[in-house]
């Protein structure tokens, strides 16, 4: 009887052991479940580049005080420093918080990560969070967050970007008064001209992005951002440089127009054939026809305001064309000069061999749209026009092509190779100004020593005329007092 009485009593005890083990490890469970969901992070970070952002981990105090936690130890871990890097210039921190001698009575317990973001891209941090208890027993957890850099937000870029539209409307006003009516009647009657310019713009243009592409051996995230480049239409840089180099402004206007116009059909023809086959799979290319209108929109509007101007102000014209070459060269340098101000960071993404290779885009659009030009027998004006037309694209629709249908960070690093076209494509046309402006200095240098010679030639043949006639005059007065005196004198 005794026997069963302690077989029973040992049972139980063995029962209640059980039960409290189980008890302790769903205990133990609950808080390594309930400090994962505080501690690690499931959400993704966007940090502005050349900033420091302030990643915080907080800590429940009252829990580790439950558990009789002495000490934390954290240890975070960037995955790529170039893309981030902790405050010490280091992609590794080590952070130790001994609650044994933390008298505070804070709530929770915060630690904060100070991180600069150096780089486009996107790269992890791991940070391991080990805990010591009273008696010495360890506990990990091992976390990760996702970390997505994004370009700076800085006031000269917001200063920059807000100008480009007043920029835009200033010039097509300018372009409006300058139109001739006649001329563009005739354009729109015999659309010889026109028609070769939109063979060229979105025939030639697309083919010339693919191949370069191709030929070079782009990744696939930089070759579409050039072959969007390359679909896009004409711009109104492309009538600046029409006006300065003396080419058919009434042809590049229309151009731009129909170009522009016609963009809502061809730009999806090439992105949905040849631009999703060759680039991108399975993302889906977004084309911003809100924008298409609004660039359409402002284009015609502004041009009809300059030709209404023109009509009732018609003495305006001739000022404007005096104006319109020194003004529209310093908007050139307007946005060269600040672009790459502002978007300075971008060059740290460019490799040599983009550098060298994507301006080939635009430069060879220039030779063989004038080259087409030639070929169906344009005068030399036209010539120069459609070649600066097909060569020129509206990069600001393709920035908003890559960054609606990529996503981030990717989509921003796309728009390097748009940028590099941006500023590289009428390069050779600061160079062609340059050598115009010294020729010019030296030839009006030659001519004012010309000229100076010119003149002492006059000044001298005139004193010499002076000189002969003195001294004609002089042997005519002595030949005239010879013959008054009388011949009895001289005997």
């Amino acid at each position: 009887m005794s026997t069963n009485i302690m077989i029973g009593l040992i049972s139980l005890i063995t029962l209640i052991t059980v039960i409290n083990g189980i008890d302790l490890n769903t205990q133990l469970n609950h808080w390594i479940v309930n400090d994962q969901l505080l501690m690690c992070f499931n959400e993704t970070y966007k940090i502005p580049i050349l900033t420091t952002h302030v990643f915080r981990i907080t800590f429940n105090r009252t829990r580790f005080e439950q558990r009789n936690i002495q000490s934390i130890n954290l240890l975070a871990t960037i995955i790529d420093r170039k893309v981030l890097q902790f405050q010490n210039n280091s992609d590794q921190i080590m952070i130790k918080i001994d609650l044994s001698n933390d008298h505070k009575r804070n709530q929770t317990i915060d630690i904060d990560l100070k991180i600069k973001a150096k780089y486009l891209n996107r790269t992890l941090i791991n940070y391991n969070i080990k805990t010591i208890d009273i008696n010495e027993q360890i506990d990990l957890l091992n976390c990760s967050v996702e970390v997505l850099t994004l370009p700076p937000q800085l006031l000269r870029t917001k200063i920059f970007l807000r100008s480009i539209p007043f920029i835009v409307i200033f010039i097509s006003i300018q372009m409006g008064i300058l139109l001739d009516i006649v001329v563009l009647k005739e354009l729109v009657h015999r659309p010889i001209a026109v028609a070769i310019g939109f063979i060229c713009q979105y025939g030639l243009m697309p083919m010339i992005a693919f191949t370069i592409t191709k030929i070079f051996q782009y990744p696939p995230l930089y070759g579409f951002g050039l072959f969007a480049v390359g679909c896009c239409p004409g711009g109104s840089t492309s009538n600046q440089l029409t006006v300065i180099f003396d080419g058919d402004i009434n042809l590049s206007v229309l151009m731009s127009f129909v170009s522009t116009l016609t963009s809502f059909l061809m730009m999806p023809i090439w992105f949905y054939t040849l631009g999703n086959y060759a680039y991108l799979h399975e993302l889906k290319i977004i084309i911003p026809f809100q924008s298409l209108m609004r660039s359409l929109a402002t284009t015609v509007v502004s041009l009809s305001i300059g030709m209404i101007i023109v009509y009732f102000f018609p003495k305006l014209k001739p000022y404007v064309h005096r104006i319109v070459k020194p003004v529209s060269i310093l908007l050139l340098f307007y946005f060269f000069i600040f672009g790459t101000y502002v978007n300075f960071y971008l060059f740290a993404y460019i490799n040599l061999r983009m550098a060298l290779t994507t301006p080939l885009l635009p430069w060879l659009g220039y030779i063989l749209g004038g080259v087409v030009a030639w070929i169906f027998q344009q005068d030399w004006i036209r010539i120069k026009t459609i070649g600066i037309e097909t060569g020129i694209q509206n990069v600001g629709i393709a920035f908003l092509v890559l960054l609606y249908s990529l996503p981030e960070p990717e989509n921003h690093q796309s728009t390097v190779i748009a940028m590099i076209v941006s500023y590289i494509s009428s390069q050779p046309f600061y160079i062609i100004l340059l050598i115009r402006f010294i020729r010019k200095k030296c030839f009006k240098k030659n001519e004012v020593q010309i000229k100076n010679i010119v003149e002492d030639d006059v000044k001298l043949k005139d004193e010499l005329e002076n000189s002969s006639q003195s001294m004609i005059k002089f042997h005519q007065e002595v030949n005239h007092d010879s013959q008054k005196v009388p011949l009895s004198s001289i005997v």
